[in-house]
């Protein structure tokens, strides 16, 4: 390719990405001219945030109190900590309180506990960093859950059991340097949140084993707080992992994700608010709430799909994530 085709063929991609995001700011201002109350953005937050701690709560009270299966105390479980997992992810991005980081905290606190899972501040600071540098080897967060890993039983070991993804870390740091695993002095608030987050990531482990040995309430922790968030983390992990790409030309938006919208998944969007589908869109449009994505996600794909965006593109569980079977280095010259 010359570097005048590769001009050409870099500026076609920037005008459909400006397309794609036209459109979906279009679909947005649409569905908020018919819905003035959208506008209402913390409110709507807060709401949210307290009905899926309440859901979550009345669940466990009725499990408890022997009026809920175990069998349907899981998956119920995971639907309403999944909704905290999203409000997660727009706080991040500033959606809510923006002028209150106080409350941000709060917020950020109640949903970290709910979900046993890596602390809000560490996951932001990885996440930010995710759009900075999305399928690039230094995309922490989403090698994390596996992105670019060939082997399929290790990607479902790391989704659902987080605390294996240990085995890819010298990878990752070698690819990242300059992101630090472990951050601030030994007694410093940082390092305290962290063994929690060790304690968290250890927890699907050690209550199975301490219900088997007989320790006392290690079957409804287990059943009521860790089952659910390992069924939520492994859905939207690998909802998460294959919606992305890997390797591709770095800020190349119109490569870095496809459309998982099959209706073989609907198991797994379920659990991870529509994921797989719907993602794309926020790499497009970061500034709209989960919520709102999800209703304008049939403007969204029509302007994707014709910008060339892939849909339901399965291949790539065999390519580990690459774009097509041409190695890294061909990529990277033609992006």
């Amino acid at each position: 390719m010359t570097h005048a085709d590769s001009l050409e063929s870099a500026q076609g991609a920037s005008a459909r990405v400006r397309a794609v995001n036209r459109a979906i700011g279009a679909a947005e201002q649409q569905l908020r001219a018919r819905h003035p109350w959208l506008h209402r953005q913390d409110a709507i937050g807060l709401t949210l945030w307290l009905g899926a701690l309440a859901t979550w709560g009345l669940l466990v009270l009725l499990f408890l109190r022997g009026a809920l299966s175990p069998w349907l105390l899981v998956p119920l479980a995971a639907l309403p900590l999944s909704v905290l997992h999203e409000l997660e992810h727009d706080l991040i991005h500033d959606l809510y309180f923006k002028p209150r980081p106080g409350l941000q905290n709060l917020l950020f606190t109640g949903i970290w506990l709910a979900k046993a899972s890596l602390n809000p501040w560490a996951r932001a600071d990885i996440h930010l960093r995710h759009h900075r540098l999305s399928g690039q080897p230094g995309d922490v967060e989403e090698r994390l859950i596996g992105l670019g890993v060939r082997s399929v039983p290790l990607r479902l070991l790391i989704a659902f059991l987080p605390a294996t993804a240990v085995v890819l870390l010298p990878g990752i740091r070698r690819d990242a340097p300059d992101w630090q695993v472990i951050r601030g002095p030994f007694w410093s608030l940082p390092r305290q949140i962290q063994r929690l987050d060790l304690l968290f990531f250890g927890l699907p482990i050690l209550l199975p084993l301490a219900w088997v040995a007989g320790v006392p309430h290690a079957r409804e922790l287990y059943l009521c707080w860790i089952a659910p968030n390992v069924l939520r983390h492994g859905c939207i992990a690998l909802m998460s992992s294959y919606s992305h790409y890997y390797e591709i030309g770095r800020h190349d938006v119109s490569h870095q994700n496809q459309i998982l919208r099959h209706p073989i998944l609907w198991s797994f969007q379920l659990f991870s608010m529509d994921f797989g589908a719907t993602h794309i869109i926020h790499h497009y449009v970061v500034t709209q709430p989960f919520y709102v994505r999800h209703l304008i996600r049939h403007q969204a794909w029509q302007a994707l799909e014709a910008s060339g965006a892939r849909v339901n593109d399965f291949a790539v569980i065999r390519r580990a994530n690459r774009w097509d079977d041409a190695p890294p280095a061909a990529l990277e010259a033609a992006a």
